[in-house]
Order: structure tokens, then sequence, then C-alpha cells
């Protein structure tokens, strides 16, 4: 009985995790959105939002079952956004 619930106990932790990465990184993409709507518009901007979450998806990758994200520099954001005007 205690390796079924070891093993249950795990599969609840990955699943956890898994939600919680699932919400940070579509908060992530929002934040990208964002940055790019207002660096499209010629506005003021910052990637801080973007890699405080990729810092929060790293930490949780740590523990091995989601995939890192990428810091995102304004110089990207800009790269981004010429790309999609061409």
């Amino acid at each position: 009985m205690s390796v079924h619930k070891g093993i249950s106990n795990q599969l609840s932790q990955k699943n956890r995790e898994i939600n919680l990465f699932i919400q940070l990184d579509k908060e992530r993409e929002v934040a990208i959105a964002h940055a790019a709507e207002l660096c499209a518009a010629n506005e003021p901007f910052t990637t801080d939002r973007i890699n405080e979450l990729s810092l929060q998806i790293n930490e949780l990758a740590k523990q091995g079952s989601i995939p890192t994200r990428t810091y995102v520099t304004p110089q990207m954001v800009e790269e981004f956004v010429n790309k999609k005007r061409s």
C-alpha cells in the first residue's frame, strides 16, 4: 500500500508542476504579446514581466519534468515586431 501511496503522491506533484507550468507559460505569452503591441505602437515597453515569468518557469523546470524558457531582451521583441511587419 505504501508503494501505491508514494506513486500517487509523485504523480500528484508532477500534475501540480505541469499545471503551474501551463499557467505561467500562458501568462508569459500574454506578456510577450503586450510588449509586442506596445513596441509596434512605438510605445515604451519592458521585458521585465516576461523575464520574471521565465525565471519562475526555469526554477520549476529544475524539477526535471518541464521545459525551460529563454529570457527575452527588448531587441528580441523589436525583431519579432519588425518580422511581423514584413
